[in-house]
């Protein structure tokens, strides 16, 4: 071959670059091997003896051998970049509702591989009260570390509130179809302990209340394979229910909307504003709480009052008033601050923790909440008695949503951009494209009196808990783990 008959190579074409390179490289050969026909065997480095011909073929497969690797390499890295590109950030699905809050986690096609499987919560049979103290810690922990990651994310003058429950309760779900380093990876971002083998059917207990409506669905496109295993064990612990994804989006946006209304006691309308067309399967969790006051606050007593914010004029805004309200509170000196208990009827508490003056602001309380105090808090709440109490509440609606992918990334997990799901589906391995949240919480006058209130007429004087300033708050169940969590810093 003439050199100058070789063809130019295609510079977009790998291959063609790599067939050049050959044809290059065999006339170079074949001319060393005309100039260097009688030239005698060459010892290798082995001691062994090679003709020169086996010499250039043995340049030839090293040349070649080294271009496939850097093939390969280019393959993998080409791939890599494949596999991030899921992560590009979509508009942000609404999921909004009074006092609920659902969670939804996008999936798409991705490259895994799937190790073998256990099923270590199959030796649970009932969980034990050890393990609900377990998971109450666990979404304590959970919970104050979310919150200020989160709130990094928040301006300093926003509300904003979420469901730990509600998003554990969906990677819980989640994780029953991951695999291997995954599964350990979600384990330690939950806060579960080593081997918690009763988490799943821990917080399914933890769900039952008459406050409180959980509803799980699971939907996929027609041909998305999904594994029985996963199947079933989502069906055991969290009756998911399976429901067909649509291959035209409007229409799956729309049975997904109307999934969520049914769920939420219509509060919610619309969970998604479209869905991405690769979308293979869409996790829901809907949330929907609802608990009366043990003791109503009056109608005619809500008045309108100065409410501070640093930095800028007092607002007027409608506060719940009472003259000897039932609270159980106390100051902590190491927040700095009021803490009060107000109760709810089956088991649930709303919680407040507001800074001592209004000369302190909130982000000083914040910056020194930890789940440890934030523990001490709550356990020290159960161990005193409600008195009464004359009480300034403002009432509130808050809303507000969160990308989990961009919190949870900032928490130094970096989980959902390389989750091993393969315990999903058999066939279609998957990446997490898209999780996001919302929850809404509503403080209102509605409640039904107590029967009896044995505690509250003890008491021979009235302490005062008067909220007018910025403020954090936790809707608990029996004192414990946090349902919802959140900062008014303007009740309008």
């Amino acid at each position: 071959m003439d050199v100058e008959k070789i063809p130019e190579p295609d510079e977009n074409s790998k291959n063609s670059w790599f067939s050049y390179i050959k044809n290059v490289y065999a006339y170079v050969k074949g001319a060393f091997n005309k100039e260097n026909a009688g030239e005698k065997s060459i010892t290798t480095d082995e001691g062994k003896e090679r003709h020169p011909e086996e010499e250039d073929t043995a340049h030839v497969n090293a040349a070649t051998n080294e271009r496939q690797e850097e093939e390969k390499g280019e393959k993998e890295e080409i791939a890599y970049v494949n596999d991030t590109s899921t992560e590009e950030e979509v508009e942000k699905p609404v999921i909004a509702s009074t006092q609920a809050d659902p969670t939804t986690i996008l999936t798409t096609p991705a490259a895994t591989t799937c190790p073998p499987r256990s099923n270590p919560w199959a030796t649970c049979t009932n969980p034990t009260p050890e393990d609900d103290t377990k998971l109450a810690e666990a979404l304590t922990e959970f919970a104050v570390e979310f919150y200020k990651a989160a709130i990094q994310n928040e301006k300093r003058a926003s509300n904003f509130v979420f469901s730990p429950f509600s998003i554990s309760v969906m990677l819980s779900n989640l994780m029953l179809g991951t695999c291997g380093e995954t599964t350990d990876r979600l384990e330690k971002l939950l806060f579960y302990p080593k081997g918690f083998a009763c988490v799943h059917k821990a917080l399914k207990a933890l769900s039952k209340s008459e406050a409180l409506t959980s509803a799980n669905a699971i939907f996929y496109q027609p041909e998305f394979n999904l594994d029985s295993e996963f199947r079933n064990l989502t069906w055991e612990f969290y009756q998911t229910k399976m429901s067909l994804l649509s291959n035209n989006s409007n229409q799956a946006v729309l049975d997904i909307n109307a999934w969520v209304s049914k769920h939420t006691g219509n509060k919610i309308k619309k969970l998604l504003e479209d869905l991405e067309p690769d979308a293979q399967m869409v996790l829901l969790n809907a949330i929907y709480f609802q608990a009366k006051w043990k003791t109503l606050f009056k109608l005619k007593n809500t008045k309108e009052e100065e409410f501070y914010r640093p930095g800028l004029p007092p607002i007027k805004v409608p506060m719940l008033t009472s003259k000897k309200y039932p609270v159980a509170s106390f100051f902590d000196p190491y927040l700095q601050a009021k803490v009060g208990r107000f109760q709810m009827f089956h088991n649930m508490s709303l919680v407040i923790i507001v800074p001592r003056s209004l000369s302190q602001s909130l982000s000083e309380v914040e910056e020194r909440l930890s789940a440890d105090v934030f523990k001490s808090v709550m356990a020290k709440l159960e161990s005193i008695h409600f008195k009464p109490t004359i009480v300034s509440l403002p009432k509130f609606k808050v809303d507000s949503s969160q990308d989990l992918t961009e919190i949870i990334g900032r928490m130094d997990y970096g989980f959902f951009f390389d989750a091993n799901l393969c315990g999903i589906s058999p066939d279609k391995d998957l990446a997490i494209s898209s999780a996001q949240h919302k929850a809404v919480v509503q403080i209102s006058e509605e409640g039904v009196e107590a029967a009896a209130a044995t505690s509250v007429s003890l008491a021979r004087s009235a302490n005062f808990f008067e909220v007018q300033q910025p403020f954090l708050f936790a809707v608990s169940r029996d004192g414990k783990a946090p349902l919802f969590l959140g900062r008014i810093t303007d009740p309008q």
